[in-house]
């Protein structure tokens, strides 16, 4: 019986696997609301300084939310597949000829250690991990692994960088196309 040979594992922590912009929709979803609130019972008793702290509130709301919603995410591949294990549960996994191509940050060129990765399938799904943590501080450790991931995935998917996406650079997301060069 032959085993599966598996490449090295690349465990993303505290990533978020929905689209960015609902991180905005989700802020504006919990800020209106408290904002409105605020005008229609605390201005007459709180002041501006009251709707500062309304905004801060906020915002400790808006980052709890979304560290709940957080996962841990494995990144692996072997001969045919690649494989997406969310949270311990059982490995999603799509077979290698299905990956139409990724954005990422340049992370061989960039030290970087912000995760921002979104893979595209043939069928038109997309496999969105990004980080919650937002720190411009580079974790060195963090930064390698990335830079090892987006080597191994090149190589495993036989991709190359195809051109940046400008739309994406602006929203401080990774911004370079990998694909198979035609």
């Amino acid at each position: 019986m032959e085993t599966q040979q598996y490449t090295q594992r690349f465990l993303l922590n505290k990533v978020v696997t929905f689209p960015y912009y609902i991180n905005y929709l989700l802020g504006l979803i919990i800020v209106v609301p408290l904002c409105f609130l605020y005008g229609e019972m605390g201005m007459r008793y709180f002041g501006v300084l009251g709707l500062i702290f309304t905004f801060f509130i906020s915002g400790l709301i808006v980052l709890s939310v979304i560290k709940f919603l957080s996962k841990s995410v494995t990144i692996y591949f072997d001969k045919d597949s690649l494989y997406v294990l969310y949270d311990d549960k059982d490995p999603e996994v799509y077979p290698k000829k299905d990956v139409a191509g990724f954005y990422s940050y340049n992370y061989e060129q960039v030290e970087k250690s912000f995760i921002s990765i979104q893979i595209l399938l043939k069928n038109g799904k997309k496999i969105d991990f990004t980080d919650i943590n937002i720190s411009e501080k580079v974790d060195k450790q963090k930064a390698q692994m990335l830079r090892n991931f987006l080597v191994v995935a090149k190589r495993e998917l036989q991709f190359t960088l195809i051109k940046k996406n400008t739309a994406r650079s602006l929203q401080k997301l990774g911004a370079e196309w990998y694909a198979k060069a035609s």
